[in-house]
């Protein structure tokens, strides 16, 4: 009897051994070269290409190591990538979108095979889309805000592709102005894109302090610097974008102003 169970902790030390040596050996196969490939000039959106997708695909943290989100428990979301990646380890390859939803509070790296260019049509509302294909969520758009800045210039007149290019500074924010240029140009015309008068406040929002006061003296200060008053304004076009509450850039904003013709 001794020699058996000898015999079988021999085997288990020789099994013990035998798993501590090929742990390494799997975490090595599992480790990932990760090697961006390129940034996008604005975010894209994308979304699940098909339920087998969906219900497969996952988001990876930036090694792959660990599972962070599933398609299928976004079925209605539009994803915004920002960049792609090339990911590789000893068995497998591929290409990866750095994607987050529009609320910002899903993000993470997803193999492109999962998902299709465009708006998801499972919720076409709720999305705006820029002439270049560019999609940001309404979720970041507070009409509420935006109003209380038009109320600033008195005797001007709400603009609809006016505001829908204020809106995309969202989008725009920290890219080549050229670009954001280029919005304002399709939805307001090239003729008049020169003729828009821009104003903006990059001051973030501290606790406690109210977003109209803080916007008017901020406001103020950049029209001190451009010889204007909220008054000088009467009979203009305006579209005008506060970032929203939820956004770390709460605070900042921008006034889009067009002559009437």
């Amino acid at each position: 009897m001794k020699k058996v169970v000898t015999g079988s902790l021999v085997l288990g030390a020789v099994m013990g051994s035998l798993a501590v040596v090929q742990m390494p050996q799997h975490a090595q196969a599992a480790t990932y070269q990760v090697k961006k490939l390129m940034g996008f000039r604005q975010p894209t959106s994308y979304y699940a290409k098909s339920a087998k997708s969906a219900k497969s695909g996952y988001l990876w943290n930036k090694s792959h190591t660990k599972r962070l989100h599933n398609l299928k428990n976004y079925p209605k979301t539009t994803w915004y990538a920002t960049a792609k990646y090339s990911m590789k380890s000893v068995r497998n390859s591929g290409t990866y979108l750095k994607v987050t939803n529009g609320t910002g509070k899903a993000e993470g790296y997803v193999w492109t095979g999962y998902l299709k260019k465009g708006v998801n049509p499972a919720n076409p509302n709720g999305t705006l889309t820029d002439p270049f294909g560019a999609a940001m969520s309404t979720y970041n758009v507070d009409d509420n805000l935006n109003k209380q800045l038009v109320a600033l210039f008195p005797g001007t007149i709400p603009d609809e592709p006016l505001q829908l290019a204020a809106d995309f500074i969202f989008a725009n924010a920290g890219a080549n102005p050229d670009d954001y240029t280029s919005v304002i140009e399709q939805l307001v015309g090239a003729e008049n894109e020169p003729s828009v008068f821009r104003l903006s406040s990059d001051k973030w929002i501290q606790k406690n302090q109210n977003f109209l006061s803080f916007q008017r003296n901020s406001l103020k200060e950049e029209l001190v610097t451009k010889h204007k008053k909220f008054t000088s304004f009467k009979g203009y076009r305006i579209g005008a974008y506060a970032f929203p509450k939820h956004d770390k850039r709460y605070g900042e904003s921008m006034i889009l102003l067009l002559p009437s013709n």
